[in-house]
């Protein structure tokens, strides 16, 4: 340690400074501290993001052969699309990766959930393979950056005593909501057609933006882009 010291001070150019006094260890937190103030608006906030993001990050990779049918491509085809557009999967995180300390997490979130809208009501009115893919491979392309960006910000929203609990429990309501995400979008998609679907999307990101005090900590509607 005392050369770890005197390296830094060489580097310094000063003595360091003294140490700082020990902080005080944390009492042993509970469940219910989750929904003290501030904490309980932040957990509730994440509960409606997760319960969305599931429709749009796990509906659109799962339903991509099927959506394209529904577009007149055949079955054979719409499988050799959707494994083109499947490998934009890895490259998304990794442009997360670049961009995370450039842009605030929530600004990456919300910029990338435009993307994802204008992308998603795009694709389900092109006809063109190669505008097919194109947006398959943005709408995958940020949908990945979102899920990057979302893990790390929810991590952010809550202290170290509560943190493992509270984001454990509040991403698990994106599990929970994954029961359901499958049968909604195929009796949408059933009724509607694609254009539905991505509506669907849309609509249910707008009811979740309108509460001021959501929009002012995260947009959720970033999780809800088109499925």
């Amino acid at each position: 340690m005392s050369a770890l010291e005197a390296k830094v001070q060489a580097e310094y150019g000063k003595p360091l400074p003294a140490p700082a006094p020990a902080e005080p260890v944390a009492p042993k937190s509970s469940f219910s501290d989750i929904w003290m103030a501030p904490y309980r608006k932040r957990a509730i906030m994440m509960i409606l993001f997760n319960i969305c993001q599931t429709v749009g990050f796990y509906g659109f990779a799962n339903w991509v052969p099927t959506l394209l049918v529904k577009q007149g491509i055949t079955v054979t085809t719409s499988l050799a699309y959707s494994s083109v557009i499947a490998l934009a999967a890895p490259v998304g995180p990794l442009l997360g990766l670049w961009l995370a300390d450039k842009f605030e997490r929530k600004t990456m979130i919300v910029v990338m959930a435009g993307v994802n809208i204008v992308c998603g009501l795009a694709f389900s009115q092109v006809t063109s393979s190669y505008a097919l893919i194109a947006m398959g491979i943005c709408l995958t392309l940020a949908g990945n950056m979102i899920s990057y960006s979302y893990h790390a910000y929810q991590t952010e929203l809550f202290p170290t005593g509560i943190r493992a609990r509270a984001v454990g429990f509040v991403y698990s309501w994106s599990r929970f909501s994954a029961i359901f995400t499958a049968f909604l979008i195929a009796s949408v998609l059933h009724k509607f057609g694609v254009t539905g679907v991505f509506a669907l999307s849309l609509r249910t990101a707008g009811s979740v933006t309108s509460r001021p005090s959501l929009l002012n900590s995260l947009l959720t509607f970033s999780a809800c882009r088109a499925a």
